[in-house]
């Protein structure tokens, strides 16, 4: 499918606590995305804890996001790990669902250099029944994804996109030329979206899209009209809600936004305390505020 320009939600992934999928919940959130206009989604990304998901679930998931979303949306799935053949092992656990590609970050156990980075991606890609897409995410991987590094990568085939929060890395592609048509680049620098979509980076994934169904929409149907003043302030929304999470953990407070919505389950790693009440009624009170409940 191709990967048209919108939101793609990075999904919360709602297990029990055994570890478990909930499943009901989980269909809900997929459909909240699809109803808001998201033009695809990322299956057990970060924000879906996939380096927390147990080994028996894993190809649960993935099956049941592919069979929700019906080839509606592109569908990524996330097989991060800290060598070639351990994300091999995760593509091989895929079986042969039907999705738009893989998203593997650089190893990140301990710090990789550029020519480890390159030769990492090279082999999944040559390896990979799936297209393979980066995702640089330098705060847990310690290694960032330069120019330099995405250079070589864009002479393989199999490599079909990158995922980046560095603005400066986008441009400075752009301006050399050096994307491919058939790279779809994607923004994940949430707090300056409206800045992006305004200098024509128009694919942003983030998993705060998933928690304001509303205001994503409202953003993104903002674009299509030029409205500049209005992406901003629904872009403004979400970084409210945003900040509310970052008081205690991000996870654990996004837990109950979802549950808000009627997407109850735990999108936090087992060891997570569970937020405080009064964080609760911040939640609450913000996501009323800005339209999400």
């Amino acid at each position: 499918m191709h990967m048209n320009n919108g939101f793609y939600p990075a999904l919360g992934t709602p297990t029990d606590e055994n570890g478990k999928l909930i499943g009901t919940s989980y269909a809900r959130g997929i459909e909240l995305m699809i109803g808001s206009g998201a033009a695809g989604m990322l299956c057990m990304g970060s924000m879906g804890k996939m380096e927390s998901i147990r080994n028996s679930e894993y190809p649960k998931i993935a099956a049941q996001c592919v069979n929700v979303a019906s080839n509606r949306v592109p569908v990524m799935v996330g097989v991060m790990d800290c060598s070639i053949n351990r994300v091999l092992d995760r593509i091989d656990a895929l079986g042969n669902i039907n999705i738009e590609g893989v998203v593997a970050t650089a190893p990140f156990y301990s710090k990789a250099s550029a020519s480890g980075i390159v030769n990492f991606f090279t082999q999944i890609a040559k390896k990979s029944k799936y297209p393979v897409f980066i995702y640089d995410l330098p705060s847990v991987t310690q290694s960032p994804v330069t120019a330099d590094i995405v250079k070589p990568l864009m002479e393989i085939q199999n490599i079909k996109g990158m995922k980046t929060g560095n603005i400066n890395l986008i441009l400075d592609l752009m301006r050399k030329e050096l994307i491919r048509p058939d790279f779809s680049v994607f923004y994940s620098g949430l707090d300056a979206f409206d800045a992006a979509l305004l200098s024509g980076i128009k694919r942003n994934l983030d998993g705060m899209f998933t928690c304001t169904p509303y205001n994503s929409k409202m953003m993104y149907e903002d674009i299509e009209n030029a409205n500049g003043k209005k992406i901003s302030e629904h872009l403004n929304n979400i970084l409210l809600l945003r900040n509310v999470f970052i008081k205690e953990d991000v996870l654990a407070a996004y837990s109950y936004a979802m549950e808000l919505l009627g997407c109850p389950g735990n999108y936090y790693s087992d060891y997570a305390a569970p937020i405080s009440e009064r964080l609760k009624q911040d939640i609450h009170n913000c996501m009323k505020s800005i339209h999400e409940i």
